[in-house]
């Protein structure tokens, strides 16, 4: 049984009424090899998260002292520095600046000079 060729359309034709399936792999990124320095970084950013959260409230002047060393690394702009917080973020592909605005909430730490934080709302409560 011969086809005839003019009914039936080219394969480039029949191409644009296909569906193409794009996996998961194509779409997104690949995932970074998770290297010993990456994972040096993960340690010294999780770190700083439990001296600001050990020490927030801190009993001694030991405790005072790891507080305001974390919160001052937290806070410094430093992306010269290979282990500054900026640097550590921008190397876990992390945004440093949403990282220190989420600290800062979780933890009641005051904002960095000269950043404007979003003054909170108040809700009014309809009487009836």
């Amino acid at each position: 049984m011969l086809m005839d060729a003019g009914r039936y359309p080219n394969s480039a034709a029949m191409d644009l009424f296909q569906t193409h399936v794009i996996l998961p792999v194509q779409h997104f990124n690949s995932p970074k090899e998770i290297t010993p320095e990456l994972r040096l970084m993960m340690a010294v950013l999780a770190d700083a998260v439990w001296c600001l959260e050990k020490f927030r409230v801190p009993t001694n002047a030991r405790g005072r002292r790891i507080f305001h060393r974390a919160k001052q690394w937290l806070l410094a702009s430093e992306p010269h520095w290979p282990y500054s917080f900026e640097c550590i973020c921008a190397a876990l592909d992390l945004n440093a600046s949403a990282v220190r605005h989420r600290l800062r909430e979780a933890l009641d730490l005051p904002p960095a000079p000269g950043v404007h934080m979003r003054q909170p709302t108040t809700r009014v409560e309809a009487r009836a």
